[in-house]
Protein backbone atom coordinates (compact mmCIF):
# COMPACT_ATOMS: atom_id res chain seq x y z
CA UNK A 1 0.00 0.00 0.00
CA UNK A 2 1.53 3.55 -0.98
CA UNK A 3 2.12 5.45 1.68
CA UNK A 4 0.55 9.26 1.78
CA UNK A 5 4.12 10.38 0.27
CA UNK A 6 4.46 8.32 -2.12
CA UNK A 7 0.91 8.98 -3.61
CA UNK A 8 1.65 13.13 -3.80
CA UNK A 9 5.13 11.95 -5.31
CA UNK A 10 2.79 10.24 -8.04
CA UNK A 11 0.25 12.42 -8.24
CA UNK A 12 2.89 15.71 -9.06
CA UNK A 13 4.84 13.37 -11.28
CA UNK A 14 1.29 12.75 -13.18
CA UNK A 15 0.43 16.42 -13.17
CA UNK A 16 4.18 17.46 -14.36
CA UNK A 17 3.07 15.36 -17.67
CA UNK A 18 0.24 16.56 -17.86
CA UNK A 19 1.26 20.11 -18.04
CA UNK A 20 4.10 19.20 -20.58
CA UNK A 21 1.45 18.06 -22.92
CA UNK A 22 -0.70 20.41 -22.08
CA UNK A 23 1.43 22.85 -23.15
CA UNK A 24 2.20 21.49 -26.39
CA UNK A 25 -1.38 21.63 -27.43
CA UNK A 26 -1.85 25.48 -25.47
CA UNK A 27 1.03 26.32 -27.96
CA UNK A 28 -0.79 25.25 -30.94
CA UNK A 29 -4.29 26.60 -29.66
CA UNK A 30 -2.39 30.26 -29.03
CA UNK A 31 -1.09 30.27 -32.44
CA UNK A 32 -4.98 29.46 -34.23
CA UNK A 33 -6.22 31.98 -31.93
CA UNK A 34 -4.13 34.78 -33.17
CA UNK A 35 -4.23 34.04 -36.56
CA UNK A 36 -8.64 34.03 -36.24
CA UNK A 37 -8.46 36.93 -34.13
CA UNK A 38 -9.63 35.20 -31.61
CA UNK A 39 -6.51 36.70 -29.38
CA UNK A 40 -7.07 40.17 -31.00
CA UNK A 41 -11.12 40.36 -29.59
CA UNK A 42 -9.95 39.19 -26.29
CA UNK A 43 -7.22 41.81 -25.82
CA UNK A 44 -10.18 44.64 -27.10
CA UNK A 45 -13.22 42.65 -25.17
CA UNK A 46 -11.33 41.05 -22.58
CA UNK A 47 -13.88 38.40 -22.73
CA UNK A 48 -15.80 36.30 -26.12
CA UNK A 49 -19.03 35.06 -26.62
CA UNK A 50 -18.28 31.50 -28.42
CA UNK A 51 -21.29 31.60 -30.51
CA UNK A 52 -21.39 34.59 -31.33
CA UNK A 53 -17.67 34.84 -32.69
CA UNK A 54 -18.12 31.75 -34.57
CA UNK A 55 -21.16 33.03 -36.05
CA UNK A 56 -19.54 36.51 -37.02
CA UNK A 57 -16.51 34.57 -38.17
CA UNK A 58 -18.69 31.68 -40.10
CA UNK A 59 -16.41 29.69 -37.95
CA UNK A 60 -16.62 26.10 -36.12
CA UNK A 61 -17.90 27.10 -33.05
CA UNK A 62 -16.67 23.70 -31.20
CA UNK A 63 -13.28 24.04 -32.31
CA UNK A 64 -13.40 27.77 -31.13
CA UNK A 65 -14.50 25.96 -28.14
CA UNK A 66 -11.31 24.05 -27.76
CA UNK A 67 -9.27 26.21 -28.87
CA UNK A 68 -10.11 27.83 -25.48
CA UNK A 69 -10.36 24.86 -23.38
CA UNK A 70 -6.56 24.70 -24.69
CA UNK A 71 -5.79 28.25 -23.53
CA UNK A 72 -7.52 27.80 -19.87
CA UNK A 73 -4.89 24.60 -19.50
CA UNK A 74 -2.12 27.39 -18.92
CA UNK A 75 -4.50 30.43 -17.60
CA UNK A 76 -4.53 32.25 -21.06
CA UNK A 77 -8.40 32.35 -20.60
CA UNK A 78 -11.07 31.32 -18.20
CA UNK A 79 -14.40 29.84 -19.20
CA UNK A 80 -17.77 30.24 -17.61
CA UNK A 81 -19.10 26.88 -15.78
CA UNK A 82 -21.30 26.17 -19.27
CA UNK A 83 -18.52 27.04 -21.53
CA UNK A 84 -20.15 29.81 -23.32
CA UNK A 85 -17.90 32.60 -22.86
CA UNK A 86 -14.20 32.63 -22.26
CA UNK A 87 -12.41 35.68 -19.77
CA UNK A 88 -9.27 36.71 -20.02
CA UNK A 89 -6.48 35.28 -17.37
CA UNK A 90 -3.77 36.13 -15.49
CA UNK A 91 -1.36 34.50 -18.56
CA UNK A 92 -3.19 36.08 -20.95
CA UNK A 93 -1.14 39.68 -20.90
CA UNK A 94 2.52 37.91 -21.08
CA UNK A 95 0.74 35.15 -23.53
CA UNK A 96 -0.26 37.84 -25.84
CA UNK A 97 2.80 39.98 -26.09
CA UNK A 98 4.89 36.62 -26.93
CA UNK A 99 2.36 35.27 -29.58
CA UNK A 100 4.69 35.92 -32.19
CA UNK A 101 7.39 33.22 -30.33
CA UNK A 102 4.22 30.86 -30.41
CA UNK A 103 3.15 31.57 -33.87
CA UNK A 104 6.88 30.78 -35.02
CA UNK A 105 7.05 27.53 -33.54
CA UNK A 106 3.90 26.17 -34.53
CA UNK A 107 2.75 27.70 -37.81
CA UNK A 108 6.06 28.57 -39.24
CA UNK A 109 7.87 25.69 -37.85
CA UNK A 110 5.06 22.87 -37.71
CA UNK A 111 5.79 20.99 -40.19
CA UNK A 112 9.77 20.53 -39.29
CA UNK A 113 8.45 19.90 -35.86
CA UNK A 114 6.33 17.15 -36.33
CA UNK A 115 8.21 15.23 -38.58
CA UNK A 116 11.65 15.19 -36.39
CA UNK A 117 12.08 11.52 -36.37
CA UNK A 118 12.85 11.72 -39.96
CA UNK A 119 15.48 14.42 -39.60
CA UNK A 120 17.26 12.39 -37.73
CA UNK A 121 19.03 9.75 -39.98
CA UNK A 122 21.98 10.78 -42.32
CA UNK A 123 20.15 9.01 -45.27
CA UNK A 124 16.96 10.57 -44.59
CA UNK A 125 18.53 14.91 -44.69
CA UNK A 126 19.18 15.17 -48.31
CA UNK A 127 17.43 17.33 -50.58
CA UNK A 128 14.89 20.25 -48.61
CA UNK A 129 14.31 17.73 -46.04
CA UNK A 130 13.78 20.67 -43.11
CA UNK A 131 10.55 22.92 -44.66
CA UNK A 132 9.40 26.00 -42.91
CA UNK A 133 6.48 28.13 -43.65
CA UNK A 134 8.21 31.69 -45.10
CA UNK A 135 5.42 33.32 -44.80
CA UNK A 136 4.37 32.09 -41.47
CA UNK A 137 7.95 32.92 -40.33
CA UNK A 138 8.00 36.34 -42.10
CA UNK A 139 4.30 37.32 -39.67
CA UNK A 140 5.60 35.73 -36.53
CA UNK A 141 9.34 37.61 -36.78
CA UNK A 142 7.18 40.84 -37.42
CA UNK A 143 5.40 41.01 -34.61
CA UNK A 144 9.05 39.50 -32.31
CA UNK A 145 10.09 42.90 -33.79
CA UNK A 146 7.81 45.09 -33.76
CA UNK A 147 7.49 43.90 -29.75
CA UNK A 148 11.00 43.29 -28.98
CA UNK A 149 13.07 44.82 -31.40
CA UNK A 150 11.59 48.04 -32.87
CA UNK A 151 11.83 50.28 -30.14
CA UNK A 152 15.75 49.90 -29.68
CA UNK A 153 16.30 50.12 -33.15
CA UNK A 154 13.89 53.43 -33.88
CA UNK A 155 16.41 55.18 -30.95
CA UNK A 156 19.62 53.82 -32.30
CA UNK A 157 18.40 55.32 -36.26
CA UNK A 158 16.76 58.17 -34.83
CA UNK A 159 19.52 60.52 -35.40
CA UNK A 160 21.32 59.21 -38.52
CA UNK A 161 21.50 60.74 -42.20
CA UNK A 162 19.93 58.47 -44.09
CA UNK A 163 19.06 58.68 -48.01
CA UNK A 164 18.38 55.16 -48.71
CA UNK A 165 18.11 52.17 -46.54
CA UNK A 166 18.23 48.67 -48.02
CA UNK A 167 16.65 45.95 -45.57
CA UNK A 168 18.09 42.58 -45.88
CA UNK A 169 15.69 39.48 -45.15
CA UNK A 170 13.00 42.22 -45.21
CA UNK A 171 10.27 39.39 -44.32
CA UNK A 172 7.04 41.38 -44.34
CA UNK A 173 8.33 44.22 -45.21
CA UNK A 174 7.23 46.23 -41.74
CA UNK A 175 10.87 47.66 -40.73
CA UNK A 176 11.09 49.64 -44.40
CA UNK A 177 7.10 50.67 -43.91
CA UNK A 178 8.20 51.83 -40.61
CA UNK A 179 11.44 53.40 -41.61
CA UNK A 180 9.74 55.15 -44.66
CA UNK A 181 6.90 55.87 -42.53
CA UNK A 182 9.41 57.61 -39.10
CA UNK A 183 11.47 59.47 -42.55
CA UNK A 184 9.71 61.05 -45.12
CA UNK A 185 12.75 62.04 -47.05
CA UNK A 186 14.35 58.45 -47.82
CA UNK A 187 13.75 55.63 -50.18
CA UNK A 188 13.96 51.87 -49.30
CA UNK A 189 14.77 48.56 -50.76
CA UNK A 190 13.62 45.22 -49.14
CA UNK A 191 15.34 42.66 -50.04
CA UNK A 192 14.66 38.55 -49.17
CA UNK A 193 14.65 35.81 -51.16
CA UNK A 194 11.42 34.26 -50.71
CA UNK A 195 8.87 34.93 -52.38
CA UNK A 196 6.78 33.86 -49.41
CA UNK A 197 7.98 36.94 -47.97
CA UNK A 198 8.15 39.01 -50.89
CA UNK A 199 4.49 38.63 -51.14
CA UNK A 200 3.98 39.81 -47.45
CA UNK A 201 6.13 42.84 -47.99
CA UNK A 202 3.79 43.79 -51.42
CA UNK A 203 0.81 43.73 -49.51
CA UNK A 204 2.22 45.64 -46.55
CA UNK A 205 3.68 48.32 -48.65
CA UNK A 206 0.78 49.11 -50.98
CA UNK A 207 -1.51 49.26 -47.78
CA UNK A 208 0.79 51.76 -46.33
CA UNK A 209 0.75 53.44 -49.88
CA UNK A 210 4.32 53.35 -50.18
CA UNK A 211 5.18 52.11 -53.85
CA UNK A 212 6.69 55.13 -54.75
CA UNK A 213 9.46 55.14 -51.87
CA UNK A 214 10.20 51.23 -51.26
CA UNK A 215 11.01 49.05 -53.86
CA UNK A 216 10.98 45.21 -53.60
CA UNK A 217 14.15 42.71 -54.71
CA UNK A 218 13.61 39.40 -54.59
CA UNK A 219 17.95 38.30 -54.09
CA UNK A 220 19.72 35.90 -52.07
CA UNK A 221 21.07 37.61 -49.11
CA UNK A 222 24.30 35.26 -48.79
CA UNK A 223 25.28 36.05 -52.68
CA UNK A 224 24.53 39.66 -53.39
CA UNK A 225 26.57 41.63 -56.50
CA UNK A 226 26.58 44.97 -57.18
CA UNK A 227 23.06 46.39 -59.10
CA UNK A 228 22.02 50.03 -59.81
CA UNK A 229 19.30 50.16 -57.60
CA UNK A 230 22.14 49.51 -54.46
CA UNK A 231 24.19 51.85 -55.61
CA UNK A 232 22.70 54.71 -53.44
CA UNK A 233 21.98 52.88 -50.31
CA UNK A 234 23.87 54.50 -47.41
CA UNK A 235 21.99 52.31 -44.81
CA UNK A 236 21.77 48.34 -44.49
CA UNK A 237 19.52 46.93 -41.94
CA UNK A 238 19.37 43.26 -41.19
CA UNK A 239 17.36 41.30 -38.60
CA UNK A 240 17.00 38.14 -37.56
CA UNK A 241 18.90 36.14 -39.86
CA UNK A 242 22.31 37.40 -39.14
CA UNK A 243 22.95 33.92 -38.31
CA UNK A 244 22.33 32.81 -41.63
CA UNK A 245 25.79 34.28 -42.92
CA UNK A 246 27.49 31.55 -40.99
CA UNK A 247 29.64 29.03 -40.25
CA UNK A 248 32.34 31.47 -39.41
CA UNK A 249 33.97 31.82 -42.90
CA UNK A 250 31.06 32.39 -44.93
CA UNK A 251 29.80 35.20 -42.21
CA UNK A 252 33.44 36.82 -42.95
CA UNK A 253 32.72 36.74 -46.42
CA UNK A 254 29.58 37.79 -46.52
CA UNK A 255 30.19 41.16 -43.98
CA UNK A 256 33.24 42.41 -46.17
CA UNK A 257 31.34 41.65 -49.33
CA UNK A 258 28.69 43.72 -48.28
CA UNK A 259 30.83 46.67 -48.77
CA UNK A 260 31.27 45.72 -52.44
CA UNK A 261 27.90 45.49 -52.82
CA UNK A 262 26.78 48.43 -51.26
CA UNK A 263 29.82 51.26 -51.99
CA UNK A 264 27.83 53.88 -50.41
CA UNK A 265 27.20 52.05 -47.00
CA UNK A 266 28.16 54.43 -44.04
CA UNK A 267 25.97 52.55 -41.54
CA UNK A 268 24.76 48.76 -41.07
CA UNK A 269 22.53 47.72 -38.15
CA UNK A 270 22.80 43.99 -37.49
CA UNK A 271 20.23 42.44 -35.21
CA UNK A 272 19.60 39.19 -34.02
CA UNK A 273 19.63 36.73 -31.69
CA UNK A 274 22.41 34.22 -30.75
CA UNK A 275 23.49 31.08 -29.30
CA UNK A 276 22.92 30.49 -25.17
CA UNK A 277 25.88 30.03 -22.86
CA UNK A 278 25.93 28.82 -19.57
CA UNK A 279 22.24 27.36 -19.94
CA UNK A 280 21.28 24.10 -18.48
CA UNK A 281 17.83 22.44 -19.50
CA UNK A 282 15.40 23.73 -16.80
CA UNK A 283 16.69 27.06 -17.26
CA UNK A 284 15.90 27.87 -20.80
CA UNK A 285 13.99 31.23 -21.31
CA UNK A 286 11.86 31.80 -23.70
CA UNK A 287 11.90 30.82 -27.37
CA UNK A 288 15.95 29.67 -27.02
CA UNK A 289 15.11 25.71 -26.96
CA UNK A 290 12.60 26.48 -29.83
CA UNK A 291 15.32 28.36 -31.76
CA UNK A 292 18.29 26.29 -31.33
CA UNK A 293 16.47 23.04 -31.96
CA UNK A 294 15.51 23.94 -35.13
CA UNK A 295 18.47 25.61 -36.59
CA UNK A 296 20.59 22.26 -35.09
CA UNK A 297 17.88 20.19 -37.15
CA UNK A 298 18.49 22.35 -40.25
CA UNK A 299 22.24 22.00 -39.36
CA UNK A 300 22.44 25.91 -39.37
CA UNK A 301 25.55 26.65 -36.79
CA UNK A 302 24.48 29.74 -34.12
CA UNK A 303 27.09 32.16 -32.94
CA UNK A 304 27.36 33.14 -29.88
CA UNK A 305 27.55 36.90 -28.98
CA UNK A 306 31.31 36.75 -28.79
CA UNK A 307 31.76 35.03 -31.97
CA UNK A 308 29.99 37.50 -33.40
CA UNK A 309 32.05 40.21 -31.85
CA UNK A 310 35.34 39.02 -33.19
CA UNK A 311 33.62 38.31 -36.37
CA UNK A 312 32.37 41.48 -37.30
CA UNK A 313 35.88 43.10 -36.44
CA UNK A 314 37.35 40.56 -39.28
CA UNK A 315 34.74 41.27 -41.21
CA UNK A 316 35.96 44.73 -42.03
CA UNK A 317 33.73 46.45 -39.48
CA UNK A 318 33.50 48.23 -36.07
CA UNK A 319 30.86 48.52 -33.54
CA UNK A 320 29.77 51.95 -33.24
CA UNK A 321 26.50 52.36 -31.08
CA UNK A 322 24.54 48.85 -29.53
CA UNK A 323 21.76 47.91 -27.42
CA UNK A 324 20.92 44.47 -25.81
CA UNK A 325 17.67 43.10 -26.31
CA UNK A 326 16.31 40.93 -23.06
CA UNK A 327 13.68 38.57 -24.72
CA UNK A 328 14.36 36.56 -27.16
CA UNK A 329 17.31 36.28 -24.87
CA UNK A 330 21.11 36.20 -26.09
CA UNK A 331 19.97 39.03 -28.79
CA UNK A 332 21.77 42.38 -29.99
CA UNK A 333 21.21 45.43 -32.14
CA UNK A 334 24.67 46.87 -33.50
CA UNK A 335 25.25 49.54 -35.04
CA UNK A 336 28.44 48.98 -37.69
CA UNK A 337 30.42 51.26 -39.30
CA UNK A 338 33.62 50.57 -42.00
CA UNK A 339 36.39 49.88 -39.79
Amino acid sequence: MATAQEEEKSAAEAQYCADTFNGAIASAALSAAWEIGLLDELAVKRQVDIAEFARDREAHPETIRALLVALSARRIVSLDPLRTTAFTDMGFEPAFSTKGFFYWLTRGCGELLTTLPTKVANEDRQGHYARRDARAISVACRNIARTFFDPPFRDLVRDLDIGTVADLGCGSGDRIVMLADMRPEISAIGIDVAEGAISVSRDAVAEAGLGNRITLVQDDVLSLTPRPEYQDVDLVTCFLMGHDFWPRENAVRTLRSLRETFPNIKNLVLGDTCRSTDVNGPEHPMFTLGFETVHSVMGQYLPTLDEWSSTIEEGGWRIADRRMIDLPAFSFIYRLTPA
